[in-house]
């Protein structure tokens, strides 16, 4: 099949990227385009020609044959988009474009057209176990925009393959012809296989198509990298008592990836529904992972003392799952992650925290009457640079009392760790377990430490578990090298 040449592929492809522009309200708006256009330029390395003034489709037109002329340069013009509308509908629609160019880029301009109805029809609830399986375990997460077998191929296209392995694109081409073949559509399946034996002889890859046909599809072994669940609560400025609420799934073992879910606009009463549907989408994603989860909660201040460890899955049954049963559940500061000139301190104590724990130590804040306190709690916590976690007087509130001025101290001096009960940090029982936990100087293990009292509590039961001090210990633990996407509400 011939099929399109090169040039009218690659044309096609460019006039949908600038349709998809058009739509964009950043681009229609002459202050926003500018905005935008300097972000591009930044991304790309490279002066982008500001608007003239003259019609905005020719201008669109040659920004987008520029940056396509460019290595990665589709994907510059996407990104750069979403810093500015995050998650768009242009921005939707930009990013399965951006996919296909690249898939075009890497197969030589080929015309993949006669592909696309058979690889849409692949719609399988396994798509993401194919393409961790034909990445060799380094793709763990899709995309949202890859609901079918074409937008995953496509997404494929644009990875990377280390020397002596066939290419993710190829070896999903090959999972998916099989898949084809056990359903009946052989006819299907062999045109998916000579597409890939056409393309295995051009690069001359004839020998590594062929092993992977003739052998069982790898599967990788379990990695002991955990998988994270970054769940942020952002408040509404506008309007008390709402939050934007946002996720980001991480499930890459060989690096930070994570991949942002839809923004929610949601009231507090909303919060915790909405996040038991969020956690049960995310099994459902995850049903073949074979990693431990994690989950995070980024709190703004008037949420810091949640117990959200203690919200519940399948609370429509009759005894729900506290999530502390089933996660490790770690809390982070959502101002510290907005605020970049706390960053630096935070950095410098994460990385003695990590590298050197046995160097590691708390500081147990006892406030005197003295008013200046908190300015010498922060003083004190910024001149010892092994103080890494702050153990709290008193939970922090929704106020400015002491808790909060504690946290704040903690913050600003970089502290990525702080412990408190969350009704009483007086208590004697919560005194006994911090020390315990503290105890080895190394704070290493903070988490898993909190976690096993956390288990204990849950071993009362629901009848007993309030009289543990497990079942009011928090844990901030911050580590600011697992940043998730760009902050903000849509």
């Amino acid at each position: 099949m011939s099929g399109r040449n090169p040039e009218r592929v690659r044309n096609e492809l460019v006039v949908a990227i600038v349709d998809a522009l058009q739509e964009s309200a950043t681009v229609k708006q002459a202050s926003s385009r500018e905005l935008w256009r300097e972000m591009l330029a930044g991304e790309l390395g490279s002066l982008v020609e500001p608007f003239g003034g003259d019609r905005l489709r020719p201008w669109l037109l040659q920004v987008v044959k520029a940056c396509t002329a460019v290595e990665y340069g589709a994907a510059c013009l996407a990104r750069s988009l979403e810093y500015v509308e995050q998650e768009s509908l242009t921005v939707a629609a930009l990013w399965p474009l951006v996919d296909e160019w690249e898939a075009v880029d890497f197969f030589d301009s080929a015309d993949l057209g006669h592909l696309r109805p058979i690889l849409e029809s692949l719609r399988s609830t396994e798509l993401a176990s194919m393409a961790r399986r034909a990445s060799r375990s380094r793709v763990q997460e899709l995309p949202r925009w890859c609901q079918t077998g074409w937008q995953v191929f496509l997404r494929l296209a644009g990875e990377n393959t280390p020397p002596g392995e066939l290419p993710p694109c190829m070896a999903f081409l090959a999972l998916s012809a099989h898949r084809l073949v056990e359903e009946g559509w052989v006819e299907a399946a062999q045109v998916l296989r000579r597409f890939n034996l056409g393309q295995a002889q051009k690069l001359g890859l004839e020998v590594l198509l062929a092993e992977w046909q003739h052998s069982e599809s790898p599967q990788p072994a379990p990695s002991v990298v955990p998988a994270y669940l970054m769940i942020q609560f952002e408040p509404d400025r506008n309007e008390a008592g709402r939050y934007y609420l946002t996720h980001w799934r991480q499930s890459d073992s060989t690096g930070w990836h994570p991949v942002r879910g839809e923004t929610l606009h949601l009231c507090r009463a909303e919060l915790p529904g909405a996040v038991e549907r969020l956690i049960e989408e995310s099994e459902a994603r995850w049903a073949d992972l074979r990693q431990p989860v994690i989950l995070e909660f980024i709190l703004p201040w008037e949420l810091l003392n949640e117990p959200v460890e203690w919200w519940s899955k399948e609370s429509d049954h009759p005894d729900p799952t506290p999530l502390a049963m089933d996660y490790p559940v770690l809390i982070r500061s959502l101002e510290r992650l907005q605020r970049a000139a706390w960053h630096r301190p935070w950095h410098t104590k994460w990385r003695l925290l990590k590298d050197r724990p046995a160097d590691s130590r708390p500081h147990w804040s006892r406030p005197a009457q003295d008013g200046a306190y908190f300015f010498h709690l922060e003083r004190e916590l910024k001149e010892d640079q092994h103080a890494v976690c702050l153990v709290l007087s008193e939970p922090p509130g929704d106020d400015s009392g002491t808790g909060r001025r504690e946290v704040l101290a903690g913050l600003r001096a970089g502290v990525p760790a702080m412990i408190w009960h969350r009704s009483d940090c007086s208590d004697s029982d919560f005194q006994d377990a911090i020390s315990e936990i503290l105890q080895d100087r190394g704070l290493g293990s903070l988490a898993e430490s909190v976690g096993r009292w956390r288990n204990d509590a849950l071993a009362l039961g629901p009848e007993g578990w309030d009289g543990h001090v497990g079942r009011h210990l928090a844990i901030l633990l911050d580590d600011p090298e697992r940043k998730p996407g760009p902050v903000g509400p849509v």
